[in-house]
């Protein structure tokens, strides 16, 4: 069997201040991809990452009285402490202030060059510090304000070298014509206000500023941001190095692609990744996938708006699983979703203890109560809830191989609520009572694979609590996939655990 390749990204997040809970959204759903994609037995790579030049950060490192070097390994550490607390699996933490990332940018940048795709010019526009992005007039509010950050822009006029984006338009224009961008919306709000207006060329080197990567072309430039930035993506699997057998496996056109990033910086990996990927002569990913913001109250996260929220601060009110569990069923990826603390206990009490855990519970208690632990010689193959559960799965899969995780998840609850309600309507009890015993048996057997196959479907999420499961029902959790769910062995049960706790 030909073996399978997943390589999935996150952007790299920028060290310039506290944690946001939008550092956890993006990085928990690539985390559930990557390990859905392990259950499917693919061999992953999970990249994951900071971006550590530019303006922002040099005046940050002065103000704290900081070269920017000790500022990034400062506030770099806090991504690492809640990717731990996060239980987020990474194969690679990427920094740009690498020396392998920055040579590879260097040669990038002259290879480029060489081509033409890059030359030399002056720039003469409206400079965002807090986004670091030249801002058109669509991007520049009536009141002169960036409408991303909600900072006054600054006017600047300086020597500078060019991507050549314009020449991509045609290129570009067919990308977004396809599947390349999801959600639909977002391709088409890229279509129509960056790439049917006329595309610029990108600015991708400044000489007023030091903290950026040198090129060795002109001493003066140094490259920032976006060559920078999203190059990470090709130089942490070893693009432009002495080893680059990484890049070979998981940039290889046997590989799946995915790269996960938020609205606001969906124009850069929609038009200029790709153009950067083109003129270099690579292949482009799969898919690009662009999720909405976490509302509160209906208005967008941010410092200004003082309702920011420290994702570590909530982990340790309601641990990781509740956290992971929120972002992947409350928070679509095609549209803005909303958050509350009332909205995480709802979630919580609602979908895992009463819904889930209750299932499980009294399953469990029933097996133990009425079998001893035990179900042995079971046959419920043709039940209709055998079927159901079937169905769930497929749907499950094919919900998770595109990309749709939060109405994957959803479909997976759905199983619980119908099994929770199938028990209603039996009610195993009165098997019991009539002493129908291998009919109460089949019933329960039927119910358990239910569970089981919930298990494995939230595994990527409750990576905590899913645990407790294999231990309830007395089975290995680590050996199941879906194309086995119906060989388990069930050890004897004696624990009667509740999961979920009701919050």
């Amino acid at each position: 069997m030909q073996k399978k390749y997943f390589y999935v990204t996150t952007p790299i997040y920028y060290p310039s201040g506290n944690l946001h809970i939008g550092h956890a959204y993006t990085t928990t759903l690539a985390d559930i991809l990557s390990r859905y994609k392990k259950i499917q037995n693919f061999e992953t790579f999970f990249l994951t990452g900071s971006d550590e030049h530019g303006q922002k950060i040099e005046k940050k490192a002065i103000e704290m009285q900081l070269s920017p070097q000790e500022y990034v390994d400062k506030v770099t550490a806090n991504f690492k402490i809640l990717w731990e607390k996060l239980n987020i699996d990474y194969s690679k933490f990427i920094r740009t202030t690498d020396i392998q990332h920055i040579d590879a940018v260097k040669k990038i940048f002259t290879n480029l060059y060489n081509k033409d795709l890059i030359y030399k010019g002056q720039y003469d526009g409206i400079y965002c510090v807090t986004c670091e992005e030249f801002l058109t007039s669509s991007q520049i509010s009536s009141e002169g304000f960036c409408i991303i950050s909600g900072d006054k822009p600054q006017l600047i006029k300086e020597d500078t070298y060019f991507l050549r984006v314009s020449k991509f338009q045609e290129f570009l224009t067919e990308l977004l014509k396809t599947n390349f961008l999801i959600p639909e919306s977002r391709r088409k709000e890229m279509l129509k206000n960056f790439i049917e207006p006329g595309l610029e060329d990108l600015s991708v080197t400044r000489i007023t500023l030091e903290w950026g990567i040198p090129i060795n072309e002109d001493l003066k430039h140094v490259i920032y941001v976006w060559l920078d930035a999203l190059s990470n993506y090709i130089t942490a699997l070893g693009y432009n190095s002495s080893d680059d057998s990484l890049f070979k496996k998981f940039w290889s056109n046997d590989a799946e692609i995915v790269q996960l990033v938020g609205k606001e910086i969906t124009r850069f990996h929609s038009i200029y990744w790709p153009v950067i990927l083109k003129s270099l002569d690579l292949r482009l990913p799969d898919k690009l996938l662009s999720h909405g913001w976490i509302l509160f109250k209906n208005a967008k996260m941010s410092k200004s708006l003082g309702n920011v929220i420290n994702p570590l601060d909530l982990i340790e009110k309601f641990e990781s699983d509740t956290l992971r569990f929120y972002i992947a069923h409350e928070l679509p990826t095609n549209r803005d979703g909303n958050y509350s603390e009332d909205l995480i206990i709802e979630s919580y009490n609602t979908h895992l203890a009463n819904n889930f855990g209750n299932l499980a519970s009294r399953v469990s208690n029933m097996i133990i109560k009425y079998f001893d632990g035990e179900l042995i010689d079971t046959n419920f193959d043709n039940s209709e809830i055998f079927k159901f559960a079937n169905e769930t799965i497929d749907k499950f899969q094919t919900l998770m191989n595109n990309y749709d995780i939060s109405e994957a998840v959803h479909t997976a609850l759905l199983l619980g609520q119908h099994c929770n309600k199938i028990i209603e309507e039996i009610k195993p009890w009165n098997l019991f009572d009539k002493k129908k015993y291998d009919e109460l048996k089949n019933f329960l057997a039927a119910i358990r694979y239910c569970i089981t196959a919930m298990t494995l479907m939230l595994k990527p999420i409750l990576v905590n609590k899913i645990k407790l499961f294999a231990q309830q029902f007395g089975y290995e959790q680590e050996k199941i996939d879906f194309s086995n769910l119906n060989t388990i062995k069930f050890e004897k049960i004696t624990d009667k655990l509740i999961i979920f706790k009701r919050i």
